[in-house]
């Protein structure tokens, strides 16, 4: 049994200002426009999550929630967790390894460094610094998402937003 994992940058968030903090940063405009293109290319790929994980930070959940939406799956197939946001990558790891067994695509949406260190590490190494709403495709030989550490990705690809024009 194959599984797919999707590993997304949040959208671009607002300026860091006094009046707001970190965790209540919301998308800007191009954030919006930007969450909604990836996902029109996930769609018209064929890539559609079957559960998205995300943080709880504002903008992961507007960037989840906008994915959702446009991929048709529902705002009812996403959980969000305070223990996404600035995670390590062995922690978001811990929340995969989480995810029942019968959710065959998985999209988790978080921040950086641990999205970057996670795709970097699962991907043999190659080291990336994923961009705002940036996507690292991953597809697996597994039946469990407790075996993704153990295992080297049958496939692997980065989307970026310049990549879909």
């Amino acid at each position: 049994m194959s599984k797919v994992l999707i590993l997304v940058r949040h959208s671009r968030p607002e300026s860091r200002v006094s009046s707001f903090k970190d965790f209540e940063r919301s998308l800007t405009n191009e954030g919006i426009s930007d969450s909604d293109k990836m996902a029109r290319f996930l769609l018209d790929s064929g890539i559609i999550p079957d559960f998205i994980l995300t943080s709880a930070a504002k903008r992961a959940i507007e960037t989840s929630r906008i994915f959702a939406k446009t991929l048709k799956i529902g705002e009812k197939n996403i959980k969000s967790t305070r223990d996404l946001y600035y995670s390590s990558a062995n922690s978001i790891l811990d929340q995969i390894n989480g995810i029942s067994d019968t959710v065959n695509c998985l999209m988790i949406v978080a921040h950086n460094p641990g999205i970057s260190e996670l795709s970097s590490g699962l991907s043999s190494g190659r080291a990336f610094y994923l961009e705002n709403t940036q996507v690292s495709l991953l597809e697996y030989e597994i039946d469990s998402w407790s075996r993704i550490k153990d295992e080297k990705p049958l496939k692997f690809k980065s989307i970026t937003l310049e990549d879909i024009g």
